[in-house]
């Protein structure tokens, strides 16, 4: 390899990587360009004009041999008796660095392979809200699904707009067999009156809600191109609007939210004997066929179904739910169902 030759200023930068300032980078590159004779402090003092004073030389210094890139050699003969200090050879002392830093990377994995895991459920555990922590009004369409080991991550209750006169309380789960989208979302509004029979209030307010959804998509997810496609979704032989999220694979991989989903999706795809999650839609229509070539060779120009909401409305009540498949979103509304007796 070709030596790279710079002036001093350039190469007290690259010092600085290695975990040096400013000062203890050039105090280090006086000492290699006297090499192996070395300085004195009183030589380097002159050497610096004043610019380092006589004791925050020897501050340096002594931090300068704490990291192993000078040492102390012997006394120079003259009327003073000074010690010398000189550097170590930049390729002895750049090994010994190198072999410390993966010392500590290998002792960083260990860590990471006995103890991180638990650490993360720590951290897991402590955003997450007990039964107790929820209104008892939920409590009864909550419990089915705690029982099923979904965990609340986030809840909040609110009040409406003074023209309907509601609360919402909001939910995230941390869902049990997901696919790729670690979160579900379980929105109730409580009315003052019956919003199910009120067909003018009630498509107002699920447009409210469609707008609001593409509002949190375009600042979480920092989509630029989706759609928020109109559907209906049929549950226990009973169907409700809703609408899902489409999504082409190329914008997918450019979202952090969503990078990773096109991957896990090609995966699922071809290794899973249920495929319902996956939807690809293809010249207008969507289809579920396991066609291999097809799907590697659509995968980055196709849309995908990234999740879906649907707006259940039933007396006073509305519930506003999102998943990624249609099997969480039945989940979720089996005991909506059970307790306000539709089933």
């Amino acid at each position: 390899m070709k030596t790279q030759l710079g002036n001093e200023e350039e190469y007290v930068q690259i010092l600085q990587q290695i975990g040096l300032n400013n000062s203890d980078a050039t105090l280090y590159f006086a000492l290699l360009k006297e090499g192996p004779k070395g300085s004195t402090v009183y030589d380097l003092v002159h050497h610096f004009e004043g610019n380092l004073k006589r004791t925050t030389i020897y501050s340096i210094l002594r931090k300068l041999i704490s990291m192993g890139c000078v040492k102390e050699g012997k006394t120079k003969d003259n009327e003073r008796k000074a010690t010398v200090f000189i550097a170590i050879q930049p390729t002895t002392f750049f090994k010994k660095l190198i072999a410390e830093k993966e010392k500590e990377v290998e002792n960083l994995k260990k860590i990471e392979d006995t103890h991180v895991e638990y650490l993360d459920l720590l951290y897991q555990k402590g955003g997450e809200y007990a039964l107790n922590d929820i209104d008892e009004v939920l409590h009864p369409y909550l419990q089915p699904l705690i029982n099923k080991g979904w965990k609340i991550t986030s809840f909040s209750h609110t009040k409406g707009m003074p023209m309907f006169e509601y609360e919402v309380y909001d939910i995230m789960f941390r869902p049990k067999g997901f696919r790729y989208i670690n979160e579900v979302s379980f929105h109730a509004f409580i009315f003052d009156y019956d919003i199910e029979h009120d067909e003018n209030g009630l498509a107002f307010f699920i447009r409210g809600l469609k707008k609001k959804t593409n509002e949190i998509i375009q600042y979480f997810s920092q989509l630029k191109e989706y759609t928020l496609e109109d559907t209906n979704l049929m549950f226990f032989n009973k169907t409700y609007s809703g609408f899902h999220l489409l999504v082409k694979v190329e914008e997918l991989k450019r979202s952090k939210y969503y990078e990773k989903i096109p991957d896990q999706v090609r995966t699922y795809w071809k290794e899973e004997e249920d495929v319902e999650h996956v939807k690809i839609k293809s010249s207008g229509n969507i289809t579920e066929e396991r066609d291999y070539t097809t799907m590697d060779k659509t995968i980055n120009s196709a849309t995908i179904e990234v999740w879906q909401a649907v707006s259940i409305p039933i007396g006073n009540k509305l519930f506003f739910l999102w998943a990624e498949s249609h099997k969480l979103l039945k989940t979720m509304i089996e005991p909506i169902f059970k307790i306000e007796g539709i089933m």
